[in-house]
């Protein structure tokens, strides 16, 4: 059924639009939007969308010169998104791991889980059943094990990467997930923390770093994929495209600035 539709697709020229543009289109999450400029270029068009799920959607819309090549993600495709993605003739290959991106935190209090981080760093929280300004003012306030230390916070990576490796998981489960809104409450940064004394530093990962959930961000905990706030990077490009999207193989060979080496 998918071979047909495709070799329909194709004697229309529709798997074909070089004529329509002369770039790629890649979806990518905001937290790999700065990645996917680096890895296209300068011309392409790079669309970011809200999270996971919205990303795959928009990519899985078809075949074209209305729909986009590529697609940025920090997980593989889950079965059901690739049946959605071949339902219009997109198979899940190629896919290539483009490498590893990350944080690392210094400052951070000793036992520190991305339960404690949302709690801590989180814009919005759950408050008698709703959402409410966060408002705590010490890790002590967060967790009682913690210290009683001011929580002060100096942001060197993007914020997005923080939303997506952070907030996004260290929600999960937490009082009123399960009914409030959790676009709100498992996303978006505080923004009435001081940057100091004493903060926490929240950078990109790189050759050190505090312990999180007792795991520390060196080499072979990251490429196991068991420090916490690590991530592959997963391009998927449509291969009825690559013919007619001028540099849209290059993405399948081009090196990725910013991103540790994935073995």
């Amino acid at each position: 059924m998918i071979a047909i539709r495709l070799a329909a697709l194709l004697a229309l020229g529709i798997a074909a639009p070089a004529a329509a543009r002369d770039a790629p289109w890649v979806i990518a999450t905001p937290a790999l939007a700065e990645i996917g400029a680096a890895v296209a270029g300068p011309q392409a068009r790079i669309e970011s969308r809200g999270d996971d799920e919205d990303a795959v959607t928009a990519y899985c819309k078809g075949l074209g010169a209305q729909a986009a090549d590529a697609l940025l993600i920090t997980r593989r495709l889950l079965d059901r998104e690739r049946k959605s993605c071949e339902a219009e003739a997109i198979s899940a290959d190629p896919e290539r791991v483009l490498g590893i991106v990350g944080l690392a935190l210094e400052g951070a209090p000793p036992g520190v889980t991305r339960r404690h981080l949302w709690r801590a760093l989180a814009r919005e929280v759950s408050v008698d059943g709703k959402l409410a300004p966060n408002r705590v003012r010490s890790w002590r306030e967060v967790d009682p094990n913690l210290p009683d230390r001011p929580i002060a916070l100096r942001l060197t990576a993007p914020a997005p990467l923080v939303d997506a490796l952070v907030l996004t998981t260290g929600c999960l489960g937490a009082a009123g997930y399960a009914k409030l809104d959790r676009k709100h409450l498992c996303h978006g940064l505080r923004e009435d923390l001081p940057a100091g004394p004493d903060p926490l530093v929240v950078r990109a990962l790189g050759s050190d770093g505090d312990q999180v959930e007792g795991i520390a961000p060196a080499g072979p905990e990251i490429s196991a994929g068991r420090y916490p706030l690590a991530r592959r990077v997963y391009l998927y490009v449509k291969r009825p495209h690559l013919p007619g999207i001028p540099g849209l193989s290059g993405l399948l060979s081009r090196d990725a600035g910013g991103l540790l080496t994935s073995p």
